[in-house]
């Protein structure tokens, strides 16, 4: 822990300021609840008032998401990029994006818990959603996806999240960006399967660790885009956990290895050394007495 204290304190110096072992009090990742741990599914919701922010470097200088709880039982999933950035893209204008997670009940005894998620987003024309060196993706029209899930949790320590869900497309271009072997595929009007299992550990109060394979659309990397696999692991660390100031305290790092396979052109997107990062606060619906 020291190790890596030391190394994004060298980073973020000014983070280390309020640092200190004898606060009273500590924000555990121990006590977060994961709403898409590297990039899989999980039934938890967020208790009425918390609420989650995360940026992600790749979309800067654009906000990424925000995530807040509205009951306990109901949380919003705001994916405030493409509410902004669609104004500045080609689009010139706001899509319209909305994602709610409702969760029926909490675990108890061999019974899991059990969650649903479902989101909405509307492509007013078509617009490139990713491009990279390997493949590119465009969307068009509306997209939808239903995610039912559970979890289970083991000696508050191991949980096991599994979803089985559907996801719609009006219109999806994929394109391999290959001269050599140039592929390209369009689906219109598309249902597909969505499927996903994931693995949390959560050893101590500052890492936990986490392995995933997703089939079909994600919320997080490579999003949104269905008919692709992708085979995810990584950690996240809450660094500065008992820090007196409760926005470093309260700041938590994902680090992710990224495996995306789109066999439809036998293509793939890879980042195999977990240190593709991206940053979010979490800030717990904690009542003063």
């Amino acid at each position: 822990m020291k190790k890596i204290t030391l190394v994004i304190s060298i980073l973020f110096p000014l983070f280390l300021f309020g640092q200190t072992d004898i606060i009273q009090k500590t924000n555990s990742i121990k006590d977060d609840t994961y709403l898409h741990p590297i990039d899989c599914i999980t039934p938890y919701t967020l208790k009425k008032g918390e609420w989650i922010y995360a940026q992600s470097l790749q979309t800067l200088p654009f906000p990424s998401w925000a995530f807040v709880g509205l009951t306990d039982k109901l949380t919003a999933q705001i994916d405030l990029l493409p509410w902004i950035f669609g104004t500045f893209s080609e689009l010139k204008k706001p899509i319209p994006s909305i994602n709610f997670r409702y969760r029926f009940n909490t675990q108890k005894g061999l019974v899991p818990t059990i969650g649903v998620e479902a989101m909405f987003v509307h492509f007013w024309d078509t617009l490139q959603r990713f491009e990279t060196p390997s493949l590119t993706m465009w969307e068009n029209g509306s997209y939808f996806h239903f995610k039912p899930s559970i979890g289970y949790r083991i000696k508050d320590k191991l949980d096991i999240n599994l979803s089985v869900g559907v996801d719609y497309i009006g219109e999806l271009i994929m394109q391999k960006n290959d001269s050599l072997n140039f592929q390209t595929k369009t689906f219109t009007n598309s249902w597909n399967p969505n499927l996903s299992i994931g693995i949390d550990y959560r050893p101590s109060n500052w890492i936990s660790y986490h392995i995933g394979y997703t089939y079909g659309s994600t919320f997080t990397y490579l999003e949104n885009v269905p008919r692709k696999r992708q085979f995810n692991y990584g950690f996240r660390i809450a660094p500065f956990y008992k820090n007196r100031f409760g926005f470093i305290r309260s700041m938590r790092i994902e680090l992710v290895a990224i495996n995306g396979y789109f066999f439809d052109i036998d293509a793939k997107q890879s980042f195999p050394i977990p240190v593709f990062p991206f940053f979010y606060w979490q800030w717990k619906n904690v009542k003063k007495r």
